[in-house]
């Protein structure tokens, strides 16, 4: 595993309603950067941020995710802790 300093660590939150594609936009993220090998898909309830059962029962994030992501910037390589949140409230 790397070790990265701060000013090499960013932290992206995907904030917005319920629906929005937050989690779909994660699962680009992660496969334009080499996390994974394909796309998931949240009707198919295969992506990588919505993996507990009820949330792929329901088709839409319960709880926060982390992602962590590795890219290459200009300056050298960024560790980049992309959070995919809930646009539901279930309270």
């Amino acid at each position: 595993m790397n070790v990265y300093g701060t000013e090499q660590i960013r932290n992206v939150v995907l904030l917005g309603h319920g629906g929005a594609g937050k989690t779909t936009v994660a699962e680009a993220l992660a496969h334009v950067t080499g996390v994974t090998t394909r796309m998931g898909k949240v009707p198919d309830g295969n992506t990588i941020s919505d993996y507990d059962k009820e949330e792929v029962k329901r088709q839409f994030s319960i709880s926060t995710t982390l992602i962590p992501l590795e890219y290459q910037g200009e300056s050298g390589p960024i560790k980049i802790n992309l959070l995919d949140t809930p646009g539901f409230s279930i309270l």
